[in-house]
């Protein structure tokens, strides 16, 4: 995209930030959801594309049917995922595998380490959606761990993988905005994350009962630490992107599995926490529930090892690959030019429907439930389900569908330039730094890591065109912000509390967590202004 007739000023910038500081006031002081709130804002931009930066008829529907098909392959990937994960849940599977975990060890810092940190990371791979604050919060509250601790662990362990969470959905929304190479862009995103990674493992620690904690068990820390960040750059190198954090948390689990077979880890860790004010005591309640039907975990663990098959035999298998992507739908975007000379360059859109990771998602969600039903364990609510994954999944879709189609018509109108130009006029060669603030405010407003992706992913990338750095860098440090912004996402916040029985607590629980998430963006910041 280029054009010489379009130029940087002060009423310029305000005309191009307008669709973002609309669906920001809407999100914030109307409170509304993504699914009010990206209409609105898509209408904005197509008002301010039409009234200031030259777009017509064909440049705006252009750019609605670019937006539309570039959030095919998202919701692709999050529908089916929400499938896999009511599917475990509705036969008991997520119950078990949390239950499981608690009686392995006494060790509370393992026990933090394997929940909150790779229980959190493997439900994230798998769903995300605030799926691994909703479930592993009130696990560790049923565990004994004060509430409001439980809530803030489960924040700061899941956030970190994000990106690569939920099947790689919200890297999948980087590619398509951003267009840049898949390889390279994984592998940076994966060394932001990584170092991330490793203050998350520190801070549960820390949040746990101090520096004590993680000085008295720094093989706990740093080894499941050190395993689960590896484990999902590994997987990211060798472009397996859809299993790079469910991988990492799984391995994560086994390790930790591992350790508490050990004498060592058996008892109850110390240093124990500081005293607890009386409504936050640690009670354990019985796990599992009366009543409550208990498998194995490897039963429970079913669907997974599934997935672990089926996506190995569509990437190992070359006969296997082939037949999977053989048919392909495709669709001609050709090039178009506003009035004021911005051009958006032919695209030719492709989608695989049998070998896309969604397909690989629903093949799994199948096999787990057959699986379920064989061994009696199905409660035979295939209704149900369905209409849950509906209930999650519309506004959600709704809201994507909307921001994609209001970052298109931003980027075919110009308005992504002029804000890029104004950025590095502002910052030039500290922006790096900036980078993940950006991509944290993204997600802090919208309440997820693909939507800020699909904010401000073009931004970065042509941020760091202006100023000389590499696209790629910028990309990354986006998506590792807005990641972490997950952290202290209202969304999430609200989630963590609604189920450890935390009403009207949340700024308690935003405080708690608000610290380890600035330290943290501030490392990715100096990571990513240092490899510029």
């Amino acid at each position: 995209m280029s054009s010489a007739a379009l130029t940087l000023s002060a009423a310029a910038w305000f005309w191009a930030f307008l669709p973002i500081l609309a669906l920001m006031l809407s999100m914030l002081a109307l409170r509304w959801g993504a699914k009010k709130a990206g209409p609105f804002g898509l209408a904005v931009a197509l008002l301010a594309a039409w009234a200031r930066f030259g777009a017509d008829a064909d440049v705006l529907s252009n750019a609605l049917l670019r937006g539309f098909l570039m959030s095919l392959p998202v919701l692709y990937i999050i529908i089916p995922a929400l499938v896999l994960y009511h599917v475990a849940d509705a036969a008991g599977g997520i119950r078990n595998i949390g239950w499981s975990v608690s009686e392995m060890t006494k060790n509370h810092i393992l026990q933090l380490m394997i929940l909150a940190f790779g229980f959190t990371t493997f439900l994230q791979g798998v769903a995300g959606f605030g799926v691994p604050v909703a479930v592993v919060a009130p696990l560790l509250v049923g565990i004994g761990y004060p509430p409001v601790e439980a809530v803030a662990a489960a924040l700061i362990g899941h956030a970190w993988s994000v990106s690569m969470g939920d099947m790689a959905s919200s890297f999948q929304a980087l590619l398509s905005v951003t267009h840049l190479p898949p390889h390279e862009l994984g592998v940076q995103v994966a060394l932001l994350l990584g170092a991330a990674g490793l203050a998350a493992a520190v801070s549960i620690a820390h949040l746990h009962a101090g520096w004590s904690a993680v000085a008295r068990w720094p093989a706990v820390v740093g080894v499941l630490a050190v395993v689960t960040t590896a484990a999902q750059a590994f997987l990211a190198w060798m472009d397996l992107w859809i299993v790079a954090s469910f991988g990492a948390g799984m391995l994560c689990l086994l390790t930790g599995f591992g350790m508490a077979r050990l004498a060592r880890y058996q008892g109850p860790s110390r240093p124990a926490t500081m005293p607890p004010k009386p409504e936050a005591r640690r009670v354990r309640t019985a796990l599992p529930p009366e009543g409550a039907r208990r498998m194995s975990f490897h039963l429970a663990f079913a669907p997974y090892y599934s997935l672990i098959g089926v996506v190995s035999l569509a990437t190992f298998i070359p006969a296997v690959h082939d037949a999977l992507h053989a048919w392909r739908l495709q669709v001609v975007l050709e090039e178009t030019v506003t009035r004021l000379g911005v051009s958006t360059p032919r695209q030719v859109w492709r989608l695989a429907p049998l070998g896309h990771p969604g397909a690989l998602l629903l093949y799994t969600a199948f096999t787990g439930w057959l699986f379920y039903r064989l061994n009696g364990r199905w409660p035979g609510r295939q209704a149900g389900l369905f209409r849950r994954t509906f209930d999650e999944a519309y506004p959600t879709s709704v809201g994507i569908l909307s921001m994609v189609a209001l970052a298109s018509v931003m980027t075919a109108s110009g308005m992504v330039g002029v804000l890029a130009d104004g950025a590095a006029a502002v910052t030039g060669r500290v922006f790096p730094f900036v980078s993940p603030l950006v991509g944290l405010l993204g997600c802090f407003v919208t309440g997820s890591n693909t939507n800020s992706n699909i904010l401000f992913g073009a931004f970065q990338a042509e941020v760091g065109e202006l100023i000389g750095v590499q696209p790629v860098l910028l990309a990354a440090a986006q998506s590792a912000g807005g990641s972490l912004g997950s952290m202290v996402a209202p969304a999430k916040v609200l989630v963590g509390c609604a189920t450890a029985g935390l009403g009207g607590r949340e700024g308690e629980v935003f405080r708690r967590v608000a610290g380890y998430c600035a330290v943290q963006v501030c490392l990715i910041g100096f990571l990513a202004w240092w490899l510029s």
